[in-house]
């Protein structure tokens, strides 16, 4: 027979005694992690931040509202947000993709468009744990694979982009009761 506080002791063990690498998902289920290298991208020395969202969304002039309707909804829940071209930290621009979702909290991508680069960038957001929230201004713009996560589908006029703001913020004042006491690693 086990001691009354085995999978407990066992629970802490694993947690906290880490083999072969660190957590840097958004959420903790307890599920099987899995270790890997990439052999494309550098992981980041700094740890995940669990006050930043990413934006991975098409760079078009007709976005720029889009991209801060979403960043006035990270600010009102208490994130701070961040595009890969408000950083220039590596040489190679997908470098600093990988490095800004590697570091995030939360991940939005809008997929209005079908950019082929925001479906890679949810791709990694995905393998690597992150918290992702779709956007779309049309619901055709999601393939059939993303289809089944709750994606948000807005117009992009003044209305549209107000009722994107109110359903950003409820979204992440949910994952901000979700976050962690502390960081990951």
């Amino acid at each position: 027979a086990r001691p009354e506080n085995y999978d407990i002791v066992i629970d802490y063990i694993g947690r906290t005694c880490r083999v072969g690498g660190d957590f840097i998902s958004s959420a903790d289920d307890g599920a099987r992690r899995v270790v890997f290298a990439p052999m494309v991208f550098k992981v980041p020395g700094e740890k995940p931040n669990l006050n930043l969202v990413s934006v991975m969304m098409p760079f078009d002039a007709s976005m720029k509202s889009v991209y801060e309707t979403i960043r006035a909804a990270a600010t009102a829940t208490g994130f701070e947000c961040k595009r890969v071209d408000d950083i220039w930290d590596d040489s190679t621009v997908i470098q600093d993709v990988f490095s800004l979702i590697f570091q995030s909290y939360v991940v939005v991508c809008d997929f209005t468009g079908k950019n082929p680069n925001v479906f890679y960038e949810a791709g990694i957001a995905h393998t690597l744990g992150k918290h992702v929230i779709p956007i779309t201004q049309n619901d055709d713009n999601i393939p059939f694979d993303l289809r089944h996560h709750r994606y948000a589908r807005y117009l992009n006029n003044t209305e549209g982009r107000d009722a994107l703001q109110q359903e950003l913020e409820n979204r992440l004042s949910v994952l901000v009761k979700k976050r962690p006491l502390a960081n990951w690693i």
